[in-house]
């Protein structure tokens, strides 16, 4: 093989490499940039001055504009607590309890980032608006047909994010250590 095709064709596969990598490290984060629990994933440095490159990028794809991670936390999910994809042919549980903070906020969006269209207008539940048990434990129902209770409407065809908004958590750093036993589960209930 002449050099100029080898040349060419190792150039070719570190160029596809190299944008594969970066395309997965800003859009679903690595262990340096990330923490993930379960379904969900926290941007470890959104929202404060020391974010590197990676979340700036992050950020500035998804189209948000984080404030200070003193103030809120996110945590994202598009998967359910097995690991498959969220899709919007499918309903879903999500369960949880009361979370630590002085407001927090669940809502569903199109994987682009966009609410779903529905005739109830409603994309999300929060702690001041929730039905929950009086220990604080809460169900959201997700899909596509009328459910009881916390219904959030999903679109048919779609890939749906989760996000979970947490303002003024009460103790972010034992928030973020403890995730995995406070933040909700997403289960899959079936799927037409």
């Amino acid at each position: 093989m002449p050099f100029l095709t080898r040349f060419l064709l190792f150039a070719s596969i570190a160029l596809i490499l190299g944008l594969g990598t970066t395309w997965r490290a800003v859009s679903g984060g690595f262990f340096a940039t990330t923490a993930r629990h379960g379904p969900w994933t926290f941007w470890l440095r959104e929202g404060t001055a020391e974010a590197d490159p990676y979340t700036i990028a992050h950020i500035a794809r998804e189209g948000s504009l984080p404030v200070t991670a003193a103030s809120a936390m996110t945590f994202t999910a598009t998967r359910d607590s097995a690991g498959s994809r969220l899709t919007g042919d499918c309903t879903y549980e999500v369960k949880g309890y009361a979370i630590p903070a002085l407001w927090w906020n669940i809502a569903a969006f199109r994987k682009n980032g966009e609410t779903m269209p529905n005739k109830t207008g409603r994309s999300s539940f929060s702690s001041a608006n929730i039905l929950a048990a009086p220990d604080g434990a809460f169900v959201v129902r997700l899909s596509p047909e009328v459910q009881p209770g916390n219904w959030l409407p999903l679109e048919r065809g779609e890939r749906v994010a989760l996000r979970l908004t947490v303002l003024r958590p009460l103790a972010p750093d034992v928030l973020l250590n403890a995730a995995g036993r406070v933040l909700p589960t997403i289960t899959l209930v079936e799927c037409s």
